[in-house]
C-alpha cells in the first residue's frame, strides 16, 4: 500500500511512502529508509542494569566499567508496550509484574534495569543464566519486538518473532584481543 506524504522536511507533496519496503520514495528512488533508520537508532540504546556490585550502564557504544559482568549470559527483556502500542504507566507497570511472576516461577536470578533511548525510557529485567531460545520465548510471551542478549562473547538485539540479530557485537573477538594486546606491552 502507497500513501502520499504531506509535510516532511523537503519532501513535501513530492514522495510516496511504501508501507511494503518501510521507505520514503521519491520518482522511485528510497529517500528515506525507516528500517535502516531504525536499527541506526537502536545502537544507541543503554540499559541501566542493577547488579550485586552496584548499578553499570551497558551498550553498543560502550561495555560496562566491570568486565566481569559480560562472564555471565544474561537477557534483559520488558513486558512495557506490547507490539509497539503505547501503555500508560499503570498497565506497564502490570504487565512487568506479570513478567516478574513468570521469571520468579522459572527460578531465574534477576534484577531491575531500565532501557534508554533518547528521551525514552523502559523498565524490565536484567535475567541470568537463560538462553537466548528462552528469553525470545519470553519477549515473545509478552509481544514485544525486541530483546537485550549477551552471551558471554556477544551482545545483540534479537528480533523476537524470528530470531534475527537486529545488532551484535563480538566483543570477546575485539574487547578482550585488545586488552591482551596491551597487557603485553
Amino acid at each position: 500500500m502507497k500513501f502520499e506524504v504531506i509535510g516532511i522536511g523537503d519532501y513535501k507533496g513530492n514522495c510516496v511512502y511504501d508501507e511494503a519496503e518501510d521507505a520514503l520514495l521519491v520518482g522511485g528512488d528510497v529517500v528515506l529508509d525507516f528500517k535502516k533508520k531504525y536499527k541506526d537508532y537502536l545502537r544507541y540504546t543503554k540499559f541501566l542494569i542493577n547488579t550485586p556490585w552496584g548499578r553499570e550502564w551497558i551498550s553498543f557504544q560502550f561495555v560496562p566499567k566491570r568486565k566481569g559482568i559480560l562472564k555471565r549470559s544474561f537477557a534483559i527483556i520488558t513486558a512495557h508496550n506490547p507490539k509497539d502500542l503505547i501503555l500508560n504507566d499503570f498497565l506497564n507497570f502490570i504487565r512487568n509484574t506479570e513478567l516478574e511472576g513468570v521469571i520468579k516461577s522459572l527460578k531465574y536470578e534477576y534484577m531491575t534495569s531500565i532501557g534508554e533511548l533518547f528521551d525514552y525510557s523502559e523498565q524490565g529485567f536484567i535475567i541470568y543464566d537463560i538462553s537466548k531460545q528462552e528469553a525470545l520465548r519470553l519477549g515473545r510471551m509478552f509481544d514485544q519486538d525486541t530483546i537485550f542478549y549477551n552471551s558471554k562473547d556477544y551482545i545483540s538485539i534479537t528480533k523476537c518473532e524470528s530470531g534475527e540479530d537486529v545488532l551484535y557485537y563480538n566483543y570477546k573477538e575485539n574487547l578482550w584481543k585488545r586488552e591482551s594486546l596491551q597487557k603485553e606491552k
